[in-house]
């Protein structure tokens, strides 16, 4: 496909490289410089003002090297380094070329390789600012110049800075780098210096409101001394406090107490309610005269079931003084139940009378406390504000001089890793790598130009096409004839014929024989879409092919709008096949013999202005008959199909169709359209024949199907068929 393309490709591919060859060579020699900073994060940290205050950094570690990389991109450093260059009067040297245009690989490379690090970078650099109010233009141009040559960096996991500056003046831009570099070093020592400065004075104007405080707050706490005897509102508090304690200890127990009490009572108010004996309620079985009686009526009983049991007359007596003594216990067991009752009721009276009387008191004392607290809670705020103002005055005290020697101190955290040297080599251009990048650049578009033509050609080129868009056979595929062999007569005919090309002929012959086996092959119509697609061409050559074969074979040339048949086999045109069919002439006068054995022909004749109506006429149909009964097969030469309907009415009344293509002449929606009006005529297709095939110009394209070996093969074998 290249190779078929070289003629789009090649100048695609020579326009980029040459066009980057030629930027690259005269382009300006570009040099870089680098230096390297250590950077680190205790800037603000002497100032400790916010320590001091707050217990917290002022700089949080999450947003302090972001800072300092767009610090180092910012106008105000810019101006700084510019009027330190001016001092030194260091200037940039322009070269001879640099006002020209000059372009190069290296520079679009670099311009894009920046541009991506700096969308994916962690710190993304901030845009150029917009000029200041005071800056003039020169100065506005200069500045954004040096910002525009100067790249930074932070190095990935460390505390380090690398400063690149790109000129093409290589003094320039080692001179530049290190004064940016020593700028940027003096300015965080004067942000430093002018915080402690701050914060100096800040804190001496706290200190003096505070020692302010401080006396204020030590003499209202003297005065209350004074006024209320601390000592003995302390031993006060303490005693109050102490019963306190004690009352809510006692409450307590009481409480308890009371709770035991009212439980047992109410148990056995709830047995008493519900006719239950209250013997279970434990205060009533544990009393000791219940036991005793308990104890005598159970001895009485059985006593009396003794002499119950020997039932003597004589102890008759005895049983009744004993039931007189059970009566009598079970009577002293019910007092003693209730004297039980009744005690356990006055212990839940008097357990509830001393819990009130506790709580009475507590209460009483706990106003006493009130009292006493509001004299200590005054003198406990005045302690600790005393205190506290104390604290802070010492505190602010200590960091003022610590802030006072940090103001005297000439430190950075700003250190100077490596210093940029002058660059011996420019950075731009490459030479090597543009021309590498400009030939890859220029192998891309060939590849995009010969493969996008490819796409857009929708011309049939191969049988592959022929098989995947017409959906039908590739017979052969026959080469181009060359000019010089084209005099009107067929190639196999003049004897000037290519070996490829007979050969492809025969390969023709061959498919159609096996294409048709069941009928024979007796009448086939050669068309194609539409003109010089070569199908006279391919019907004559396949004509003298058949009749080579030893079969009878007339060829037919129905084309009578333009026919050729007759020059291609070197034959006059009249009379011929309109002739017939208007009774001009007769059969055995318009069928002429050709210089080949078995090949006859029968021209046209003379132009009607009506070819269709001849051709669907029944004479036609007719005189068809009458050739196939003659002659074993016969080729119509048919018009194009797409101009006229003359291809179609041939088809219909034909054996079969061969379908012709001219190679990387016809589109395929052309060809797929033809196709679709002979099958709407109900013709019988038996294949296509890619012609004109170029496969000499187009060796590589094609070496898929025909190889170069093939053609010397074929050459040992005589010209002429």
């Amino acid at each position: 496909m290249l190779f078929k393309r070289r003629w789009v490709a090649l100048p695609g591919f020579l326009l980029v490289f040459l066009t980057g060859a030629i930027g690259t060579i005269r382009a300006v020699p570009v040099y870089e410089a680098r230096t390297q900073l250590l950077v680190e994060k205790d800037a603000r940290r002497v100032t400790t003002l916010n320590t001091a205050l707050d217990g917290t950094e002022g700089i949080e570690n999450d947003d302090f090297y972001p800072t300092q990389y767009n610090i180092l991109q910012s106008r105000t450093l810019a101006t700084r380094t510019l009027t330190a260059l001016d001092g030194a009067k260091l200037a940039e040297k322009q070269p001879a070329s640099s006002g020209g245009f000059a372009f190069s690989v290296s520079g679009l490379i670099g311009s894009v390789r920046s541009g991506a690090s700096s969308m994916v970078s962690k710190a993304k650099p901030a845009p150029i600012a917009d000029p200041e109010p005071h800056e003039t233009t020169m100065q506005s141009h200069r500045i954004d110049g040096l910002l525009g040559s100067l790249k930074v960096e932070q190095v990935r996991m460390a505390r380090l800075f690398n400063l690149r500056f790109r000129s093409t003046d290589p003094q320039y831009a080692a001179a530049a780098v290190n004064m940016l570099a020593q700028e940027y070093r003096n300015q965080s020592l004067d942000f430093r210096l002018a915080s402690s400065r701050e914060a100096a004075e800040y804190l001496g104007k706290q200190l003096i409101e505070q020692r302010t405080r401080v006396n204020e707050s030590e003499m209202a706490l003297q005065r209350f001394k004074e006024r209320h005897n601390t000592v003995s509102v302390d031993d006060k508090q303490n005693i109050i406090v102490q019963r306190l304690g004690a009352l809510s200890s006692n409450l307590t127990s009481a409480q308890i107490y009371r709770s035991e009490k009212e439980e047992a009572y109410n148990q056995i108010l709830s047995l008493q309610k519900e006719g239950v004996s209250i013997d279970a309620v434990p205060s009533i079985r544990s009393n000791e005269a219940v036991i005793r009686a308990k104890a005598d009526i159970a001895n009485y009983k059985a006593r009396d079931a003794e002499f119950a049991a020997q039932n003597l007359a004589p102890k008759m007596s005895e049983r009744v003084s004993l039931a007189n003594q059970i009566q009598a216990a079970e009577l002293r067991l019910k007092e003693e139940t209730e004297k039980a009752v009744s005690n356990v009721r006055n212990e839940y009276e008097m357990a509830k009378n001393k819990e009130a009387q506790l709580q009475k008191d507590l209460d009483k004392q706990k106003g006493e406390v009130i009292g006493v607290d509001s004299l200590t809670m005054q003198y406990a705020a005045l302690v600790r504000e005393a205190e506290s103002n104390r604290k802070l005055y010492e505190n602010l005290l200590e960091r003022t001089k610590e802030s006072g020697a940090a103001g005297e101190f000439r430190g950075s955290n700003v250190s100077i890793v490596d210093k940029a040297e002058v660059p011996r080599t420019p950075v731009l251009p490459q030479v090597k790598r543009d021309l590498m990048v400009a030939a890859f650049g220029g192998c891309l578009l060939a590849f995009a130009l010969a493969f996008g033509f490819e796409y857009i050609d929708s011309r049939i080129k191969t049988p592959d096409e022929v098989k995947a868009y017409l959906n039908m056979p590739c017979l052969g595929m026959v080469p181009v004839v060359p000019i010089k062999n084209q005099h009107g007569e067929t190639p196999l005919l003049n004897g000037e014929a290519t070996a490829a090309f007979s050969e492809a002929i025969r390969a023709v012959r061959t498919a159609v024989l096996f294409a048709s086996a069941d009928e024979g092959a007796r009448s086939i119509v050669v068309t194609s879409t539409g003109p010089h697609e070569g199908k006279t061409l391919v019907a004559s050559s396949l004509a003298i092919a058949l009749a080579q074969t030893g079969q009878r074979t007339i060829v037919l040339d129905a084309d009578m709008r333009r026919p050729r048949m007759h020059e291609a086999l070197g034959r006059s045109q009249e009379p011929g096949l309109s002739n017939l069919l208007v009774g001009d002439s007769v059969l055995t006068d318009a069928v002429r013999p050709t210089t080949i054995q078995n090949l006859w022909i029968l021209p046209a004749g003379h132009i009607p202005p009506n070819p269709a109506e001849l051709l669907g006429s029944k004479k036609y149909d007719e005189l068809l008959a009458e050739l196939k009964r003659r002659f074993d097969t016969v080729i119509i030469d048919a018009p194009p199909v797409m101009p006229v309907t003359d291809a179609a009415l041939l088809a219909h009344t034909a054996g079969g169709v061969l379908f012709v293509i001219g190679a990387e002449m016809t589109p395929r929606q052309s060809a797929a359209a033809a196709i679709e009006q002979l099958s709407n005529a109900n013709a019988k297709f038996l294949g296509a024949v890619l012609n004109r095939v170029h496969i000499e110009r187009h060796a590589y394209y094609y070496s898929a199907y025909y190889h170069k070996a093939y053609g010397k093969y074929y050459q040992r074998s005589p010209q002429k068929a």
